[in-house]
């Protein structure tokens, strides 16, 4: 695996649309960047570069005009800020803007590389991080457990989203981490409704039951062209989602790993969701 290169800089969410996966952040160098490959140079270009936060998916707090239950999904966002010391936020009427923080408070990231967006691809430090800026690390040289990445995983406010690109010392803390807050029932796996939901129309994935985020993305898009949930399944085994599992590496579907009854309402993921690793494409 490529090692990590440490950026010190600052976070960004003051007239953004963050949630608790995603935020931006400004290199104290920018010179740092360089060493990336990058497909657009306008994105190399920006100041604040749009984050995508390794290991983890936070439940949406807005994607195409839809939202999980807002509770959980502000919830992780509110402790990723507040773990990288971001205090007194104020959001939009809609809320889906931050229109008033502390803003751009230090810290570090640790990056590998670049995802198909352009989106460094992160583990996140606050300041009090014993890093050096421009440092290049492994990943047993880092302190994996002190992320906010882990932390988050590790309080239940979010689930595990592996891809083959990632780190395998750090999916193997995260997986510990979701196991242990499972367990415990902490947050959001309390009321996981991934392995049996029973959808009756978007207002149960947006206000009633949390699911797992890829899945909740899924049935919204489906939600908006369609008008049949019998349809459904068919759509799923359409997507070309190359997923492997864990010590399994043969391509498969997200709808392979599920179970549908004859009206397409009542669906099931079969394995756990820290078994799964998505294409870094997909």
């Amino acid at each position: 695996m490529a090692p990590f290169t440490i950026i010190k800089g600052k976070f960004h969410v003051k007239g953004y649309k963050p949630d608790g996966d995603s935020i931006r952040f400004e290199a104290d160098n920018p010179a740092h960047w360089d060493a990336f490959q990058w497909n657009s140079p306008s994105k190399k270009k920006a100041a604040k570069k749009q984050l995508r936060i390794e290991a983890i998916d936070a439940l949406e707090t807005h994607y195409e005009g839809y939202h999980q239950p807002r509770p959980f999904a502000l919830a992780a966002l509110e402790r990723l800020l507040k773990l990288l010391g971001i205090k007194d936020i104020h959001y939009s009427l809609n809320v889906t803007t931050i229109v008033k923080a502390d803003d751009a408070q230090p810290g570090f990231i640790a990056t590998d590389g670049l995802d198909q967006y352009d989106r460094p691809i992160s583990l996140l430090f606050p300041a009090s991080a014993k890093l050096t800026d421009g440092s290049l690390l492994t990943s047993d040289q880092l302190s994996l457990e002190k992320s906010v990445n882990y932390l988050l995983a590790r309080e239940g406010l979010v689930y595990p989203t592996f891809y083959t690109s990632t780190d395998k010392a750090f999916v193997e803390k995260i997986r510990k981490a979701v196991r242990l807050a499972r367990e415990d029932a902490r947050g959001i796996w309390a009321i996981d409704r991934t392995p049996d939901l029973i959808l009756w129309d978007t207002r149960t994935i947006q206000e009633d039951v949390t699911i797992l985020p890829k899945l909740f993305r899924r049935l919204v898009e489906f939600c908006d062209a369609y008008a049949d949930l019998a349809e459904l399944p068919a759509y799923m085994a359409r997507q070309k989602d190359n997923l492997e599992l864990l010590n399994d590496p043969t391509r498969r579907s997200l709808a392979s790993l599920m179970t549908f009854d004859v009206t397409g309402r009542r669906m099931s993921l079969i394995v756990p969701v820290e078994d799964i690793f998505f294409s870094p494409k997909g």
